[in-house]
């Protein structure tokens, strides 16, 4: 008798651990899915963990996910109100709620449950920020203004509330304020292109002294520019076309703080029939401007130009 008892004892262990480990097979799955943004798959995916678990709460959070990135938005928030009840104090939900109602247009909705959610919850900078993002789509921008600022305050590395304040500012006319924030956002973020592309639209140039081309300079990001916005610009000189003359030319180009071309040197050509149309290119190109800490600086590029024959 003992031995059967032993015996099944060590089964049902045997049994709770396959479950375990193989209780939500579909669920990670979905969780791949919804990462590489795969809606559709993802969708199908979770349909069997949303049956047999209705109520577990990792299966619920990441249903709403994939429907509401599917654009089932009222399905979504459905799921996430589900969600709310099972985890009162999981204070993400809501917001989700809120956001995804803003999504919708319903932006009533979407500001109740957000101020309520920053009266409650009023440490977190990401509920501030998205009432504040509400707010701004409502056309309510002193509630906006403060939102932001306080998202800054409690975290100045969630860099959305910069570009919420630097977005006000510009909608104010105070070029300065929105140079700023922008600046702040991208000490943070400085890969973001299209902040870079806002920022240098404010940027004006100075009179500091131009860098050597050798001169090194610490940067968070050097100079860019979209190849294509060159080669749009590029003409391809008579004498070397009549002549089927192929090649690239690599010109040293100094980037001033505003994203303009001051000069430039040639530091390679494969002929110098090249040169002054690659260079004519660059000087009529509008880069963005290195940047340090944020800030645009002054600072020379390698760029590659390539000559061929279509």
């Amino acid at each position: 008798m003992r031995m059967k008892k032993k015996i099944w004892l060590h089964l049902s262990i045997a049994l709770i651990t396959f479950q375990s480990v193989f209780a939500f097979p579909s669920l990670d799955q979905a969780k791949k899915l919804l990462a590489s943004k795969d809606y559709q798959k993802a969708y199908k995916a979770i349909q069997q963990d949303l049956k047999d678990n209705p109520k577990n709460p990792d299966v619920l959070l990441v249903a709403g996910d994939i429907y509401a990135g599917s654009g089932l938005i009222d399905s979504a928030i459905s799921i996430y109100k589900n969600l709310e009840k099972l985890q009162p104090n999981n204070y993400g939900v809501p917001r989700k709620i809120g956001q995804w109602y803003a999504a919708k247009k319903d932006l009533k909705n979407a500001m109740n449950i957000l101020s309520t959610l920053i009266k409650e919850f009023g440490k977190d900078p990401w509920n501030h920020l998205a009432f504040a993002d509400v707010a701004f789509a409502a056309g309510k921008i002193p509630e906006a203004e403060k939102s932001y600022s306080e998202a800054k305050k409690l975290n100045s590395r969630v860099w959305q509330s910069s570009i919420g304040l630097a977005n006000i500012a510009l909608k104010k006319g105070d070029q300065a304020s929105a140079l700023m924030n922008f600046e702040d956002a991208l000490k943070v973020d400085p890969g973001m292109l299209d902040i870079r592309k806002q920022h240098v639209k404010l940027v004006k140039d100075n009179k500091d002294p131009d860098p050597s081309p050798d001169e090194t300079i610490s940067v968070n990001k050097p100079p860019y520019v979209d190849n294509s916005q060159i080669m749009n610009k590029l003409e391809y000189p008579e004498l070397a076309k009549k002549a089927g003359l192929e090649g690239k030319v690599v010109l040293r180009v100094l980037v001033r703080r505003n994203g303009s071309v001051k000069r430039y040197i040639v530091e390679k050509t494969d002929s110098e029939l090249f040169n002054k149309s690659a260079g004519d290119a660059v000087m009529k190109t509008q880069f963005l401007p290195a940047l340090q800490s944020g800030k645009p600086v002054a600072c020379w590029l390698s760029v590659p130009i390539s000559f061929i024959l279509r």
